[in-house]
């Protein structure tokens, strides 16, 4: 099979200078006097979630600092779901690997998991929080606002998203999902996070915005008595600046690799356009004909969610599924349809020419395809030579270097494309 050659392509995002995030939540504190209600001595539990954002380290350190000039006592506590095998040590050792730990922040980490229930939702299900974030005098949510993979709302992933699968974590992320099958995700989150913010000594947020380079562009601390208020505000803000395709329709994406730490979902349902999910509506762009998944990334420790979402993947990848990772994740999220197997070829060759089989008519000049490195990393793309011929005349895009063919080893296999554009 003849294949389409090639080319980078660059998205023209604005770069802008990273903000001092410690001078943020210092300026952020003092403007809605957020620790007012902190005495001399209580605790303070700071939650810390599962995805790779690249500031929250540098965040969790400046509200640690802010904490103790009160004289508070911080600790953080994993807030998530399944992540980690849903085990307090196993979620304390995934904060490790994203950068958080007692030495990075400067407070202690909660490394056990105790759920308890603290009331019920809509009368259906029992709400449940860990035990440590219940008896904690005060807590302080820490979360990036931005879109949820699963479903559309006025609030989408953040701070109330954060209370209601964070705090309740694996037991109360499972009671909420199937909360979600019968009232929706956006009923179910709200009504889960009313009763803990009803029962827990929620302080209120900080809620992160970041650009589409995933890097913050500024804080804001939410008191709790305005977070289901401002928290759609923000959202409308953060999503004028989400990383996104620069194409709404392709015969063909190509994916270097999915991951928890890149997307709950593994892919960014919203970035690759399927939201997979039996309670939601399907998303309506981009119009995606087949997408192959190449591999996982090392930071998922197996974890494939995400996988369902391909027509067709590698050997090396089914290779690396931890299917009880996998399957816990999938079930606790009320979600199986993405930790299916899709068909899978021996190597990246194969995988993609027996795609491109199942695409529709298309010529060396009409391919419509795109070659990603995650459905986070977004700035820089390789395209088919249809696409970088018109990124010339794009405002939003240019072409960079010159096209070539794709390069196979002799295996089959492709380099990862970010290694080729750091070349």
């Amino acid at each position: 099979m003849k294949l389409p050659a090639f080319g980078m392509i660059k998205q023209l995002y604005p770069h802008n200078p990273l903000p001092d995030a410690a001078a943020w939540v210092n300026q952020e504190f003092a403007r809605t006097d957020f620790l007012k209600t902190v005495k001399p001595g209580q605790s303070v539990a700071i939650t810390a979630g599962s995805r790779g954002i690249k500031s929250m380290p540098q965040v969790l350190a400046g509200i640690v600092h802010e904490v103790k000039k009160a004289g508070g006592k911080p600790f953080i506590i994993p807030a998530m779901g399944s992540h980690g095998g849903g085990t307090g040590p196993g979620q304390a050792e995934l904060l490790d690997h994203l950068g958080i730990n007692e030495k990075t922040v400067g407070a202690p980490i909660h490394d056990r998991y105790d759920p308890i229930k603290v009331g019920e939702a809509k009368g259906m299900v029992p709400v449940y929080a860990d035990k440590a974030s219940k008896e904690a005098d005060h807590v302080i949510l820490v979360n990036r606002v931005k879109e949820h993979t699963e479903y559309q709302g006025e609030t989408e992933s953040g701070l109330i998203k954060m209370a209601a699968i964070g705090l309740g974590r694996q037991m109360g992320a499972e009671t909420t999902h199937r909360l979600a099958v019968n009232i929706t995700y956006y009923e179910a989150l709200h009504a889960v996070a009313k009763v803990l913010f009803e029962n827990l000594n929620v302080l209120g947020g900080v809620a992160i915005l970041e650009d589409q380079l995933n890097t913050m562009r500024r804080l804001e601390a939410v008191p709790v008595d305005l977070i289901f208020e401002r928290e759609p505000e923000i959202l409308k803000e953060t999503i004028s600046y989400k990383p996104k395709l620069p194409y709404e329709e392709l015969d063909l994406l190509i994916i270097d690799e999915i991951g928890k730490e890149i997307s709950g979902t593994g892919a960014d349902t919203k970035v690759v356009g399927r939201i997979m999910n039996i309670y939601e509506k399907e998303a309506k762009s981009p119009n995606i004909t087949r997408i192959v998944i190449r591999d996982l990334s090392e930071k998922t420790d197996g974890n494939a969610i995400g996988l369902g979402l391909a027509d067709y993947t590698t050997q090396k990848a089914v290779d690396k599924i931890n299917l009880d990772t996998t399957l816990l994740n999938c079930v606790t999220g009320g979600t199986p349809e993405k930790g299916r197997i899709p068909l899978y070829l021996a190597n990246d060759q194969k995988a993609i020419e027996t795609a491109l089989r199942t695409v529709g008519v298309w010529d060396e000049t009409t391919l419509k395809a795109a070659w990603i490195i995650n459905s986070k990393d977004l700035e820089v793309i390789a395209v088919s030579q249809k696409l970088w011929q018109e990124a010339k005349d794009s405002e939003n895009t240019e072409p960079l270097g010159k096209l070539l063919d794709l390069p196979f080893d002799e295996d089959g296999n492709l380099p990862k494309l970010r290694e080729l554009i750091q070349k």
